[in-house]
């Protein structure tokens, strides 16, 4: 059940005061909290990656995670420090990902510029991207699994292992097994054409 707070007086507490209201109920202390770390927060991820859309989307799970998981946030400090090394690990953990992703695609790419040229100019991109998608959907279930969350989400090997239960060193093995059984299917693409 939510308490009611007034407004003015919320913007009078501290941010770890405003934290306790809102793991009590007090809605509005969430909002308080929204409006008063959201531009610097933003402007720390935007400083990090330099992406404005992707420095929105990291500040907005911030928060999300917040008003998800208020009441198992503990703090050992200040509120403020807590915010700034979650947007940290998450600008750190989604540049990595993209590092992953750009590498993944590069070493397909790669893959793909030593095929026949003959067969592949005669192909639409969309053609060659709906193929593969159809090798991705034929790779085993659990190697798909793991390589759709690799490219398709923003999560890191360690995120991908906690959430399928899986250790990071299987989840590395599944994306370079998963790469490798696409560079075979892809090196028969034009015989199948």
């Amino acid at each position: 059940m939510y308490h009611v707070a007034i407004p003015g007086q919320l913007s009078e507490l501290n941010d770890e005061e405003l934290l306790l209201q809102f793991q009590q109920g007090v809605a509005p202390a969430f909002e308080e909290l929204y409006k008063r770390f959201w531009g610097v927060l933003y402007y720390q991820a935007y400083r990090m990656l330099e992406h404005e859309q992707d420095a929105q989307d990291v500040v907005q799970e911030i928060f999300t995670t917040i008003w998800t998981k208020a009441g198992g946030i503990e703090l050992s400090g200040p509120l403020a420090a807590y915010l700034y090394t979650a947007v940290r690990n998450r600008v750190l953990n989604l540049l990595a990902h993209k590092r992953t992703y750009r590498h993944h695609l590069d070493s397909l790419k790669q893959f793909l510029s030593s095929a026949d040229h003959s067969t592949l100019q005669h192909m639409t991109e969309k053609e060659l991207a709906a193929y593969i998608e159809y090798e991705i959907g034929q790779l085993p279930a659990r190697m798909r699994e793991v390589f759709e969350l690799s490219r398709k989400t923003a999560l890191s090997h360690k995120e991908i292992a906690g959430q399928l239960q899986l250790s990071q060193e299987t989840v590395k093995k599944q994306i370079s097994n998963a790469i490798r059984t696409l560079k075979h299917k892809l090196s028969h693409f034009p015989l199948l054409f």
